[in-house]
């Protein structure tokens, strides 16, 4: 799927929505129910989470991309113990392979496990992002 306008701005609102209600509430003076003034470190990360949540949630979500890893396969005790009492014959056979497994398709996700990764790709937005471009540049 591509990112398009309308998805970034939904995804962005979202995002915003969140992002405020956590930032009021970090900036709320509980005993008087005042909004403290100023600007913090934790703000500054937040605006960080905000401006990379659409993305990130594009990368988790809708990327539908065919990414395989490789596997690794090892040979068990019992599989080096026959080859080394196999006749000359049945080492000669080939070998059949493993079918390889495909992941299952992705599905739509009900609404509240959409907020509950909503709230938390808020947070984990940038190293998300950054692991994505990282594995994008390395295996292109």
């Amino acid at each position: 799927m591509k990112i398009t306008w309308q998805y970034w701005l939904k995804q962005a609102g979202i995002g915003l929505v969140v992002v405020l209600v956590i930032a009021g509430l970090g900036h709320l003076n509980y005993t008087q129910w005042r909004l403290l003034p100023g600007w913090t470190m934790a703000d500054w990360w937040f605006a960080l989470c905000w401006l990379c949540f659409p993305l990130a949630k594009w990368v988790i979500l809708e990327d539908n991309r065919d990414l395989q890893a490789p596997t690794i396969r090892r040979r068990t005790r019992a599989q080096r113990a026959a080859d080394k009492t196999a006749s000359i014959y049945e080492k000669m056979t080939p070998k059949a392979r493993e079918p390889r497994l495909a992941a299952a398709p992705k599905t739509a996700l009900a609404w509240y496990w959409r907020g509950i990764i909503d709230v938390v790709l808020i947070f984990v937005g940038p190293l998300i992002l950054g692991g994505f471009l990282t594995y994008s540049l390395r295996h292109n």
